[in-house]
């Protein structure tokens, strides 16, 4: 509305004044307020509520962080593929970019190639962790063994089981099940191999279908969880949780 702060009440100079276009009456349940209408539509409201304030607080927040990735992605206009297929992905090209060049790593650090390997399975492992906790509803989860993205089945699955006639696409959307994949569970053990990153040319033009994942708060996250376990190796205490 054009308004400037001011100190007191004592004194109030006119040109801390703003304007507005028109005032009204509105009610929201059983509370009254005065809605004020701006000459230039630039200020957006949005009024949460809930039966219970649990459920509030919940929403609150999850609108608070949905506000917070839109101006992140507003600052940084990049995406990643979502729904846990970055993660499976990134995992897929560390080993085998471990497995394959481990020369290029170990040339620059001070650790043996067997520390590698056990570095580079423990942080692949909690990457695949994050994916599959996206699976909320006890079934399986997957990895493509061509591009590496991540897949959920239904829970109690048929022991005996076409995998394209159960799968439909990947978590981010990007690929469909009837491309002649193969699949592994995520949690096995499965040779290395080298993820393929080409998109398919509808995906170029159009990002209508797919899941996607704030860049800057992806970073952001992962940046966290690195320092985080980088401080409680250099504090040597185990952190257990119970829940």
């Amino acid at each position: 509305t054009g308004t400037q702060p001011i100190g007191s009440l004592g004194s109030i100079s006119p040109s801390s004044y703003g304007s507005v276009k028109d005032l009204c009456p509105a009610k929201f349940g059983f509370k009254h307020f005065l809605h004020l209408i701006p000459n230039e539509a630039t200020i957006c409201s949005l009024l949460l509520c809930s039966r219970n304030d649990t459920a509030w607080n919940e929403l609150k927040l999850t609108c608070q962080t949905a506000l917070h990735v839109l101006q992140l992605t507003i600052k940084e206009p990049s995406v990643l593929l979502g729904g846990g297929c970055t993660e499976t992905h990134l995992a897929a090209y560390i080993r085998h970019k471990t497995c394959n060049e481990p020369e290029s790593i170990l040339k620059d650090d001070g650790c043996t190639q067997t520390e590698l390997q056990l570095i580079t399975e423990a942080f692949c492992s909690a990457l695949e962790s994050v994916a599959g906790s996206l699976e909320h509803d006890g079934g399986e989860v997957l990895t493509d063994m061509k591009y590496g993205h991540f897949w959920s089945a239904q829970a109690e699955s048929p022991s005996v089981v076409k995998w394209p006639d159960l799968l439909s696409r990947c978590g981010c959307g990007l690929y469909n099940s009837q491309e002649e994949l193969h699949w592994s569970f995520l949690k096995t053990t499965r040779h290395p191999f080298a993820p393929q990153t080409c998109l398919p040319h509808e995906a170029t033009g159009s990002a209508n279908n797919l899941t996607l994942d704030c860049f800057t708060a992806k970073l952001s996250g992962l940046q966290v969880a690195v320092e985080t376990a980088n401080l409680i190796l250099d504090l040597s205490c185990i952190i257990e949780d119970k829940n």
